[in-house]
């Protein structure tokens, strides 16, 4: 009997973990600001009028999962204080100071959130510090708009940049219109006031008189506070150190922010706009998976970025595999790539539109650890030429026009036979072009600019003409011969399994001379016995 009571603890001990394991679904109504368990019956979402009462339920560990407040709690203070890009040219650091006035929809446990409806002045925190399992923040025709140009309309934070353990994926229901639009959380100074002349050796003998300006300010935490902080925290050990910039900050830099891993997945449509900086970036991968929802994400910067750069054990890898996605940097930003890894980036799929800014020396394509297009249809412009890897699955042109095309121009690309490949009309300048597909196949090509066009075509990019006039030829430059090392990388490769080939069956009928050898001398050993 003993045995049978064993196995009854284990049996019910593996049914408490897998209760214990399923995600709650949460239903939040954006408009309302309130949520309901079944889809059903709502209740309005616990909001703290105060900082005490916030804090008498933080302290004791007993927050609901969902919850609001009208500041950003970042461990220490309850309002993201100054900005040092609020100062005036003042030596007072209480000149002008503006402070995050807006409504934070705080997330603090796993499970699923499916949101609706739409909010104006308000945005989604999300804090995963020692949270193990999965968010699934599900839009279901979700709008979601900081109306401030100083937070950004979803932030996933957590200290450790390198944190795997909760999984956060943002999802589009199928058919659904889904909006997201924020701005940047700005640097926050992390400088300890009780430590202040151990960071004045960061700063030239010109700065100096800066910082010490800033003194008050840089003075917000203490060295044991900043160690509260619930963000993750970074260091400008490769930034310029300019007029009151801290050594030591936090910030969130995109309309969508994490500080972890984040994804993105799901049958919908999901537009993400960025009032100030950049679109979708992560400290840690981007991935949008799954092939088959529509993106659409307009930025003052990159619009996807992963920003960490490579060291230890970091996550800075980008993954693309979906329906649709056009990344396009706004005309009147100061500057961005369209998607910028600061790893590796990976295009598995999907038909791909990256704009880079039209003026600033800047790619549609850029990674730090190399470019890879297995899949899809890409169509990328700039005007600096970022390489592909030759180890991509899938062919692609990658040119640089002699003198820019402007908006409004149409290139048409042929190839050796002069058959079309494709033509591309664009509606800002650029000096570099990219274009790959799945059934592309050339040894050489040669590129027009056309007029009078008719076709079809996709935000620009022509499937097919049915008429147009040419109006010159373009010159252009493979960059860096990067398709004909594709090429001679694929021949090699041909070769080198020729040549196994070859030797395989030299070594194949050697072997069968051998066997047929001992075969024959067996047989006259036995006639001469």
């Amino acid at each position: 009997m003993k045995y049978f009571k064993y196995l009854f603890v284990l049996l019910l001990g593996l049914f408490t973990v897998n209760v214990n394991a399923e995600n709650v679904k949460t239903y939040v109504d954006l408009e309302t600001l309130e949520y309901s368990l079944d889809g059903d019956v709502y209740t309005s979402i616990k909001e703290y009028e105060s900082l005490e009462d916030f804090l008498e339920d933080y302290n004791s560990n007993s927050l609901p999962n969902i919850y609001i407040t009208n500041f950003l709690f970042d461990g220490v203070t309850a309002v993201k204080t100054p900005d040092l890009d609020d100062f005036i040219d003042s030596d007072s650091n209480d000149a002008k100071i503006k402070t995050l006035e807006l409504k934070v929809i705080n997330i603090i446990g796993v499970g699923d959130y499916d949101l609706s409806g739409s909010i104006k002045g308000a945005m989604i925190a999300i804090n995963t510090n020692n949270l193990k399992g999965e968010i699934n923040l599900i839009l279901n025709n979700a709008s979601i708009d900081t109306d401030s140009k100083k937070a950004p309309a979803i932030y996933v934070y957590n200290k450790d940049i390198t944190y795997t353990d909760c999984k956060i994926t943002i999802k589009t229901i199928a058919n659904t219109q889904n909006y997201l639009e924020g701005g940047k959380l700005k640097k926050v100074s992390l400088i300890p006031s009780d430590d202040l002349s151990s960071y004045s050796k960061y700063y030239s003998s010109d700065d100096l008189t800066n910082y010490n300006k800033y003194t008050n300010y840089y003075g917000i935490y203490t060295k044991s506070e900043i160690n509260k902080i619930l963000f993750a925290t970074v260091t400008a050990d490769s930034e310029d150190l300019a007029d009151g910039d801290p050594y030591y900050f936090y910030k969130a830099s995109g309309a969508v922010s994490s500080d972890i891993d984040l994804y993105f997945e799901g049958e919908g449509y999901l537009k993400i706009t960025s009032k100030n900086k950049e679109g979708v970036e992560s400290k840690g991968n981007i991935s949008l998976i799954g092939g088959t929802g529509d993106y659409e994400i307009i930025a003052y910067d990159d619009c996807l970025n992963t920003t960490t750069a490579s060291k230890g054990n970091v996550h800075n890898d980008l993954t693309i595999d979906v329906k649709s996605l056009i990344a396009m940097v706004a005309e009147d930003a100061d500057e961005g790539d369209a998607i910028d890894s600061n790893g590796k980036l990976y295009i598995n799929g999907g038909k791909i539109y990256a704009f880079a800014h039209p003026l600033s020396p800047d790619s549609g394509l850029d990674s730090s650890g190399g470019t890879y297009i297995n899949g899809g249809t890409v169509i990328a412009t700039g005007n600096m030429a970022d390489s592909v890897s030759n180890d991509s699955k899938q062919k692609y042109i990658y040119a640089t026009v002699s003198g820019n095309i402007t908006s409004g121009d149409t290139v048409l690309f042929k190839d050796q036979d002069d058959n079309f490949i494709t033509a591309f009309k664009t509606t800002r300048s650029y000096s570099n072009i990219l274009y790959s597909s799945s059934d592309l196949n050339y040894t050489s090509y040669s590129a027009y600019l056309i007029s009078n066009v008719s076709g079809a075509e996709d935000n620009g990019l022509y499937s097919k003409l049915y008429s147009y006039d040419v109006d010159s030829e373009i010159k252009v430059s493979l960059n860096a011969n990067m398709f004909e090392k594709n090429s001679n990388q694929n021949k090699t490769k041909s070769s080198i399994n020729d040549f196994i080939l070859k030797e395989l069956i030299v070594e194949s009928s050697l072997l069968v001379i051998f066997v047929i050898s001992i075969s024959i001398y067996s047989k006259v050993g036995k006639k001469r016995s």
